[in-house]
C-alpha cells in the first residue's frame, strides 16, 4: 500500500495515529520519505531517558505518565515516534505507545513505529505471563506492517 494513501486514510480517522509494525528496524525508510513533507521524527527511548533524569528515582513510576504526556503535547503536528520499547518497562508501569500517544492523535497527526507480534487487531509485546508483557488494541487506528508499505 502506498504511504500517501495510508496518510490520507489516517488524516480522516478519528484518531490520527498510524501504527506501523516494523520488526526489522527500518524506521529510517518512513522518516526519510516524510522529512521533506513537514514530518519530524523522535526517538522515544532517547527522550524518555532524558525525562527520567529529572524525576526522583523513587517517584519515576508515579510521575512518568504525566511527564510523557507533557512531552508529547509539546510536540508539533506530524510526528513520527520510533524506538518505543522503553515504554513497556515494568519500572515505568508497563506503559504502551498506543496508550501513551493516542489522546494526542485526536488533534494532531502521528505515526508510531512499533516492533512486535501482530495478532488480528492487537499487537503483543513480549510473551504472555512475562513481567513486561503488554497487549495493545489497534481497532480504532490505522495499522500496517512495514513490509506492506510502498514508501
Amino acid at each position: 500500500m502506498q504511504l500517501d494513501t495510508l496518510l490520507e486514510q489516517n488524516r480522516t480517522n478519528y484518531y490520527k495515529m498510524l501504527v506501523i509494525v516494523d520488526n526489522n528496524q527500518q524506521h529510517e525508510n518512513i522518516i526519510n520519505a516524510l522529512k521533506d513533507k513537514g514530518w519530524t521524527s523522535y526517538d522515544v527511548n532517547e527522550n524518555i531517558l532524558r525525562i527520567v533524569e529529572s524525576i526522583p528515582e523513587n517517584k519515576v513510576k508515579i510521575r512518568i505518565g504525566d511527564e510523557i504526556k507533557k512531552w508529547v503535547n509539546s510536540l508539533p503536528d506530524k510526528v513520527i515516534l520510533y524506538n518505543t520499547n522503553i515504554l513497556y518497562s515494568p519500572e515505568f508501569g508497563k506503559l504502551n505507545p498506543v496508550g501513551a500517544f493516542k489522546y494526542r492523535s485526536r488533534d494532531k497527526e502521528c505515526i508510531v513505529i512499533l516492533e512486535r507480534k501482530v495478532s488480528g487487531s492487537r499487537i503483543q509485546y513480549s510473551e504472555y505471563r512475562k513481567e513486561n508483557h503488554v497487549e495493545m488494541d489497534l481497532s480504532e487506528l490505522i495499522s500496517v506492517k512495514m513490509e506492506d508499505i510502498d514508501a
